[in-house]
């Protein structure tokens, strides 16, 4: 295995230290005397002499020798820093070959200096250019550029070995690693790796009609002040989730919403047809078609048209890129929203003669038994629904898994006599079956 190592010569030498990289040659400086070869101190410090000052200082470059449990072996990678200019870098392998000491005089009015020499191949490019790396590239790993900053004339970068590596292939591939990124460039970069994450993750977690939940969720957000229902299932009737709003004027209006798994190209106009439904059985004022695919056929949008001039309302549809955006954006207020005391979203619920599904009390409901399930180790495997009876009387309907045990069941059961400490009254009613556990709370909310 390399190690990874970066080293630091003299910044102002940068024409000769180069001149000597391509010669094979690293040239380092604090070795212009005889004396100051590293073998000679070796055996001096092996034997158990003190070094002087001057010398302790050349000492300090030990681990340019081969025979150092620390030192250069061949294969080593280095990232030389401010190479061939300020602020780039280059990078280099350690050749086969022992250390050497040789002081070379620059100048007549300079002495000999930059004795110590290690033999190294520099990483090249195809045509066999030197590589140039600019800390900014897009290929750069951030915590290079920081460890850069180290004023060390040598230290390890073990940790950064495979972000080192990256830089290594790309040089030898003939890509671009000159060129330091664009900050607009960049930042779409980062955003577009975020997005990235975060589909994977609806991915792993939302599947089939799990996602219809994660949606239920960002609307209820974006229409914060109005609810939304969820329909989907046995007798949806054309509406996965419908969204009751207001305007300014106090009219409500109804949104009924398709949410569809696919993905590339979506051209199945079932969709479109569950719209129309909706439209005939809950009299929605627009429509909304969420899908994960990545984009709409010319097709599909055609037929869309259509229906839109047909049915006299607006038919949007919500594709994959903005669905990460949307669920980005609003995923931080759901917590806000759901925050309240669950009392408060008892009494501000509506009065209903059937038990709800997907409203805020059920998603703060379900929220913190979740919480609980995973604790105790269980899938998520269940529901919750509401009915407001009236006259401060409510309904919280719970199913289980079967699969939980008992203790499970009665850890739920105990959450939520603690979620609404202000009932004057409450039952809980606890029925266990092979299949499905049923809770069934009832409780009175003073107004």
């Amino acid at each position: 295995m390399p190690r990874y190592i970066a080293i630091r010569t003299d910044k102002n030498q940068r024409t000769f230290i180069l001149r000597e990289l391509e010669q094979g040659r690293l040239r380092q400086g604090w070795g212009s005397k005889p004396e100051h070869d590293l073998r000679l101190l070796r055996k001096r410090v092996h034997a158990g002499k003190r070094l002087s000052d001057e010398e302790a200082r050349v000492w300090r470059n030990r681990r340019l020798l081969d025979t150092e449990p620390d030192g250069l072996e061949p294969g080593d990678v280095l990232l030389v820093p401010n190479l061939p200019e300020q602020g780039r870098w280059i990078l280099v392998r350690v050749k086969e070959g022992a250390y050497d000491f040789a002081p070379v005089r620059l100048s007549e009015h300079q002495g000999p200096d930059y004795g110590h020499i290690v033999p190294v191949e520099p990483v090249r490019d195809p045509s066999g250019k030197i590589g140039i790396v600019d800390p900014n590239n897009k290929l750069v790993d951030a915590r290079l550029r920081a460890t850069v900053r180290n004023l060390s004339r040598m230290w390890s970068i073990d940790a950064l070995g495979k972000a080192v590596d990256v830089l290594v292939e790309a040089i030898e591939k003939g890509l671009d690693t000159r060129r330091p990124q664009p900050k607009d460039e960049k930042a779409e970069t980062f955003f577009e790796a975020i997005k990235k994450a975060a589909w994977q993750e609806i991915e792993t977690k939302y599947h089939a009609a799990e996602l219809e939940h994660l949606v239920h969720r960002v609307l209820a957000c974006i229409y914060e002040g109005g609810r939304v229902e969820h329909w989907g299932g046995v007798g949806e009737k054309g509406a996965d989730l419908i969204v009751y709003t207001r305007d300014p004027l106090g009219l409500e209006y109804k949104i009924g919403v398709q949410v569809k798994r696919f993905g590339g190209v979506h051209d199945d106009i079932h969709a479109l047809r569950q719209i129309e439904q909706a439209k005939e059985h809950h009299r929605i004022d627009a429509g909304v078609i969420v899908t994960t695919a990545v984009e709409t056929s010319d097709a599909f949008e055609e037929k869309r048209a259509e229906l839109e001039s047909t049915l006299g309302i607006d038919i949007r549809v919500i594709t994959r890129d903005e669905l990460i955006e949307l669920v980005m954006k609003h995923s931080g207020t759901a917590r806000i929203v759901d925050g309240r005391a669950i009392a408060d979203l008892l009494r501000a619920s509506p009065q209903s003669d059937t038990l709800q599904e997907h409203t805020p009390v059920t998603d703060r409901v379900y929220e913190e038994i979740e919480r609980l399930v995973e604790v105790e180790g269980h899938p998520s495997s269940f529901g919750v629904w509401h009915q407001n009876r009236g006259g401060g009387s409510h309904l919280i309907h719970i199913e289980v898994s079967g699969a939980m045990t008992e203790a499970t069941v009665r850890a739920v059961e105990t959450r939520l006599r603690r979620l609404i400490p202000s009932a004057t009254s409450e039952r809980i009613e606890v029925n266990v079956a092979a299949a499905t556990t049923t809770i069934k709370a009832v409780v009175q909310v003073p107004s």
